[in-house]
């Protein structure tokens, strides 16, 4: 880059674009504006306060950004330099022309990359040194999530999913778990509307196992520079019913706002329910367990590899899937992905078999999942298997109640015609 600066530079010396004469341009960065105009929307009568902002290195932003010098009239190709290799002065064309600045690309969600751009008309006189200074500014959106004590001792497992409305792939979404509330983590998201997934666990002591919670808020009218704090609440288990609707609903109230505003998200506490022998209290109904739907193969009969073959599943948990592992008992496959795949949790799996069927938060949480290995399956033929051998896949889906499914699926190799 430096090199092909160097050569443009050198060609504006020497001759002139449509007869014009030359001018001389001095260009600065002079400073970024990251000032955010915090807003804190109280909810619940709770003292809390807007998070401030972390420090980063300002050098660094300013040598990193991208600057284009392009002529306004179209004369010429668009010149561009990391501001950090950039000479203290140039040398074009006289004429109208337009000078910008932005952060390199940083996709459409990421941890702690504000993201500022600037952009200036100036003009280029023969023998003359024009003088640029650029403020720039930022240009996508902050997220922070606040959880409250009393929500951090109602739920001891939970993870908080910003999503963008913009993703158009999987990098549109952060997850904010408990060490990332904890060490103050900062989203910076492109400016879109976003979704925002509170997923939590409570520990029952009537039913004695963890109870899902679930609550989901659309932040709406997002704007270049908003910082939007979630401050995320709970109302204690047992505990007085604070919005008189009903304590075991989960509620959410929106405070809507233009430029830096707080967004609140309340999960209502659930009823104290009696332990049976201890005044004779009813258990909350329980979902039924988890079950799969084969409607190529209802019966679950050994099937034979074939390349166009459908192996279409559809998986159904009303107690909504914590944990979805796969067995594998395959002489070919082994070696591959080993004998257990666990396919929220392992992130080296999700990496590699994202692409072919739901890893990770596509099934976390869900209460119905199309699952299909009509991909994978046919590919143990490329593997060199022995003929007539079988291959084992076993599904093990728990939900948020414990219940489990263990289902085999068994596929053969065909057999060599004689």
């Amino acid at each position: 880059m430096i090199l092909a600066a160097s050569a443009a530079l050198t060609a504006c010396r020497k001759e002139t674009v449509n007869g014009g004469s030359v001018g001389s341009l001095e260009f600065k960065v002079v400073s970024v504006d990251d000032t955010w105009n915090d807003r804190q929307e109280g909810m619940t009568g709770r003292e809390s306060s807007v998070p401030g902002t972390k420090a980063y290195d300002k050098d660094e932003v300013l040598n990193s950004l991208l600057v284009t010098i392009s002529n306004r009239n179209g004369v010429g190709e668009p010149k561009q330099w990391i501001y950090s290799e950039m000479p203290a002065v140039l040398e074009l064309t006289e004429g109208q022309y337009s000078i910008s600045a932005v952060s390199p690309e940083s996709g459409i969600a990421a941890w702690d990359k504000p993201a500022f751009s600037g952009q200036q008309d100036f003009s280029i006189v023969a023998g003359r040194t024009s003088t640029v200074e650029l403020v720039c500014s930022l240009t996508n959106v902050k997220v922070t999530v606040k959880c409250t004590e009393a929500f951090k001792a109602e739920f001891t497992d939970y993870s908080i999913t910003v999503k963008s409305k913009a993703a158009t792939s999987e990098d549109g979404f952060l997850v904010w778990g408990m060490s990332e509330v904890e060490e103050g983590r900062e989203g910076f998201f492109a400016v879109s509307d976003m979704e925002v997934n509170v997923s939590a666990y409570r520990w029952s002591d009537a039913t004695q196992q963890k109870d899902p919670v679930e609550a989901v808020l659309l932040v709406k009218d997002v704007a270049a520079r908003d910082h939007i704090v979630l401050n995320i609440d709970a109302q204690a288990t047992g505990a007085a019913d604070l919005d008189g609707e009903g304590a075991d609903e989960s509620f959410i109230i929106i405070d809507d706002g233009t430029n830096d505003r707080t967004e609140n998200i309340f999960i209502g506490g659930l009823e104290d329910i009696p332990v049976p022998g201890d005044g004779g209290g009813v258990q909350p109904e329980q979902p039924e367990a988890p079950s799969l739907v084969w409607a190529a193969n209802p019966s679950f009969e050994p099937m034979e590899i074939t390349s166009g073959m459908d192996v279409n599943l559809v998986i159904k948990a009303p107690g909504k899937i914590s944990g979805f592992v796969i067995g594998v008992s395959s002489s070919v496959l082994e070696s591959i992905v080993g004998t257990s795949m666990d396919l929220i949790n392992d992130e080296e799996l999700i990496g590699m078999f994202g692409s072919m069927f739901p890893t990770g938060d596509a099934l976390l949480g869900h209460t119905e999942v199309d699952f299909s290995l009509s991909s994978l399956v046919p590919l143990i033929l490329g593997l060199s298997p022995e003929s007539g051998s079988e291959h084992t896949f076993t599904l093990n889906v728990e939900d948020g109640y414990g219940q489990t499914l263990n289902q085999s699926l068994t596929f053969i190799v065909p057999g060599q015609e004689a």
